[in-house]
């Protein structure tokens, strides 16, 4: 089990971005080198992520760590994106590294998925198809909750609602308009909305907002599980209540590694 006595140890290693935690205790270090190296670079790139693993591995060993240890460097990028958004950080010392690192999978994983529609614009095409996808009713509905989903604090969490019902339209309500089905896939632990409400979340508060994701993603899956005759316009709304409705869940956050101005205070 992590002991907060490690953060010394790791901020030892420049080049140790985070770790992250296993529920049975699996440690995974994130290091500061990219995850897709270039062909060209892969030789390099190997070498430093072994020396940089080595020296970390080495240091925890010494501090007393007995449990398995893997590098997200060398896993796939599901697996990577299986870690970044479910186990909890226990250490992070370059929050900007991080979430360049996160960018980076969740864009890779996107490209993997099959083609989908443009997506929703914000100028008047945008508007437009957004219009044709939501029944007036609902419309007039929205317009009328606009100020109680603006108004939702903390920032963040207003920041996710409002993704999330970019999310409604764009991948669910505009594909029923076509005959198509809502992109379900999407939902998936590491799917598009998955990566869409983690890029809202400020590095070092993943593990402040995991529990709201969650519940939010597996609302809206058990949503989409409802059969099209019962997708009425109260099915429509329950869909934005969704994300408004789950509450947040305080939990503190991971441990981040102090500024060197903080040091030296």
């Amino acid at each position: 089990m992590w002991k907060s006595a490690l953060a010394s140890v790791c901020r030892r290693h420049r080049d140790l971005v985070a770790i992250y935690e296993a529920p049975e205790g699996t440690l995974a270090l994130l290091l500061r080198q990219t995850l897709v190296p270039l062909s060209e670079e892969r030789g390099r790139w190997f070498n430093d992520t072994r020396r940089t693993a080595r020296a970390v591995v080495a240091s925890l060993r010494a501090a007393g760590v007995t449990e398995d240890v893997t590098v997200l460097q060398w896993r796939p990028l599901p697996d990577v994106a299986q870690v970044l958004t479910g186990w909890p950080c226990c250490y992070l010392s370059d929050p900007h590294r991080c979430a360049q690192l996160a960018d980076i999978v969740g864009a890779r994983l996107a490209d993997r998925e099959p083609a989908a529609p443009a997506p929703l614009g914000r100028g008047e095409n945008g508007l437009s198809a957004a219009a044709l996808a939501i029944p007036p009713t609902i419309f007039d509905w929205y317009r009328d909750m606009a100020p109680c989903f603006l108004a939702v604090e903390p920032p963040v969490r207003r920041r996710l609602i409002l993704r999330t019902h970019h999310w409604i339209v764009e991948r669910v309500l505009m594909p029923i308009a076509r005959g198509e089905r809502p992109v379900a896939a999407d939902l998936r632990p590491t799917g598009r909305l998955t990566w869409r409400l983690v890029r809202v979340i400020p590095p070092g508060e993943l593990d402040l907002w995991r529990t709201w994701i969650r519940l939010t993603i597996g609302d809206l899956q058990r949503a989409l599980a409802w059969p099209a005759g019962r997708r009425t316009e109260a099915w429509v709304r329950w869909l934005f209540d969704i994300p408004y409705s789950i509450p947040v869940t305080p939990r503190r956050p991971a441990h981040a590694a102090p500024s060197s101005a903080d040091r030296h205070e």
